[in-house]
């Protein structure tokens, strides 16, 4: 049986006045030409980190495209921000879309060192819209409103009892839900000094984030390139140019939005140069260990993602119910993933809530306890890719909970939206009003609502092959697309490519 232990000895029965017992792990030698910055094991020298923050400014800047160019010194931070505001020609209710906030101002931007392209993507104000429903409510509406404009976040709408039917049960029954910036619903608000009446209780954003009372936004350069959320790029090791080319929403409707009731007229909206801003740390370890690591790493190789950007028209006239295959490229390459989503040409996109940057389904006129007829079916949209001769799915997806499915395993997280909002099915959205823009509705190109505005689908594929010289194909099927209007359909590839820091000289390639 085992003694208790002594004063020399702890409960385990290490001796207290020699040696420390050894770990159960045991730690392999660390190789020597390994930096004592990547070291996982005590080090002789100082950690202690310094970080210096520099403002620059853009070398060329205009109302369509800026760029900003880094110093060569440290390391760069991920999280450095660029800062915007816009300027609108009139004085009246104008507001970011909610899903997107500033990033609707980018339709492009792209990462270089000299003449090398890190990482571009096109379209970055539509993808950003796919991204952001992968950002939890809590951290839109408590973060995200404040830094970057989006807000899309839900809560429970209730009804007054001794104004509405219904009576006590209104203040413990909520007949559905709505977004949510932390700003009560009203119904009535300020026009100008006047107080108007609202026909439907109204949620309004917050008068700081107004157009009109010029709010400065920020994105950082994770978010605007993947590739920093896993890689900070050694600046100091680096013997050209690195700059960040921006490249302005063309589109004058598609850079903001108005209240509704508002007639949009000519209003023009800018941006302002003075604001246009990149907030850059650099960080700093101690001299000999940043001129160790470089040493040791004469050649640095990075692994990320590029994303390649198509699109084509859709009708919903000569396309509806017919079954299409769309070339998707990625011929010879590595992809990981597809990204699609149908976008409504919606001349007035301005007057809705969440403008063009989002992606609708066929449309759901049918609502729960109605009896089935030819106009109150749902529509339906059927999907399908196919490379290297087989189709990913052995049977073609049209369940709406299979397409959000099939959305959540390619990112690896389920989206914070709402099964309205995703397939516009369901009557839970209230009918009450955000900026005088009624929440329920949206499924059709024209409406003004976010009803089945986040329909993005996305497609891991999982076989790790090349893709051989055929490329992708993607077949699509929509039946039930409304109002005669015309769709553009946009997707990303994901593609996995391969860069290398050697000699202070970058090169890149697509895998």
């Amino acid at each position: 049986m085992k003694s208790a232990p002594t004063p020399e000895t702890d409960m385990s029965g290490a001796d207290l006045e020699g040696d420390v017992q050894e770990s159960m792990v045991q730690r392999e030698a660390v190789p020597p030409n390994v930096p004592n910055l990547l070291r996982v094991s005590p080090m002789e020298t100082s950690t202690a980190t310094d970080v210096e923050t520099s403002i620059l400014d853009p070398v060329v800047k205009s109302n369509t495209f800026c760029r900003f160019v880094f110093l060569n010194k440290g390391i760069l931070h991920s999280h450095s921000k660029l800062t915007f505001s816009l300027v609108s020609s009139v004085d009246q209710d104008e507001f970011l879309a909610p899903n997107v906030g500033i990033h609707q101002l980018i339709s492009r931007c792209a990462l270089k060192v000299g003449t090398k392209t890190l990482q571009e993507i096109d379209g970055y104000n539509f993808l950003s819209a796919y991204k952001s429903m992968f950002v939890n409510n809590e951290h839109q509406k408590e973060r995200e409103q404040v830094q970057s404009g989006r807000t899309i976040a839900h809560e429970f709408f209730y009804q007054n009892a001794t104004d509405n039917d219904g009576g006590a049960i209104c203040d413990t029954s909520a007949q559905g839900y709505g977004l949510s910036n932390g700003i009560e619903y009203t119904s009535a608000s300020l026009e100008g000094t006047k107080l108007v009446a609202e026909a439907e209780p109204q949620l309004l954003t917050p008068q700081w984030s107004e157009i009109r009372n010029r709010p400065v936004f920020q994105i950082a350069l994770s978010e605007l390139f993947p590739m920093l959320k896993q890689t900070q790029l050694p600046l100091y090791m680096m013997e050209e140019q690195v700059s960040v080319e921006l490249t302005f929403e063309p589109v004058n409707r598609q850079r903001c939005q108005v209240r509704g009731g508002v007639a949009p007229g000519g209003t023009t909206y800018t941006v302002d140069e003075n604001e246009l801003k990149l907030i850059a740390d650099y960080i700093y370890y101690p001299q000999e260990m940043m001129e160790a690591y470089r040493a040791a790493n004469p050649v640095i190789t990075m692994n990320h993602f590029d994303y390649r950007h198509s699109k084509v028209s859709v009708s919903s006239v000569t396309d509806n119910g017919q079954t299409r295959i769309r070339n998707l490229g990625g011929a010879g390459r590595i992809v990981t993933k597809v990204i699609t989503g149908l976008q409504p040409e919606y001349n007035q996109s301005d007057e809705s809530i969440t403008n063009n940057f989002c992606s609708i389904p066929p449309a759901c006129p049918y609502e729960f306890g109605e009896l089935p007829g030819a106009t109150t079916h749902n529509g339906s949209m059927t999907v399908n890719i196919k490379y290297n001769d087989r189709f990913l799915y052995p049977i073609d997806v049209i369940n709406p909970a299979r397409h959000f499915h099939n959305t959540a395993q390619a990112e690896g997280m389920v989206p914070f939206v709402t099964r309205e909002e995703f397939a516009a099915e369901g009557v839970a959205i209230d009918t009450v009003g955000f900026m005088n823009h009624q929440q329920r509705t949206g499924a059709d190109g024209n409406e003004r609502g976010i009803q089945g505005r986040f329909n993005w689908l996305a497609y891991r594929l999982n076989r790790n092959e090349r893709i051989n010289t055929r490329g992708l194909e993607y077949y699509y099927k929509y039946e039930g697309l409304g109002n005669g209007a015309k769709y553009t359909q946009r997707s990303w590839l994901e593609l996995a490519k391969i860069t290398t820091l050697a000699g202070g000289y970058v090169t890149t390639n697509l895998l």
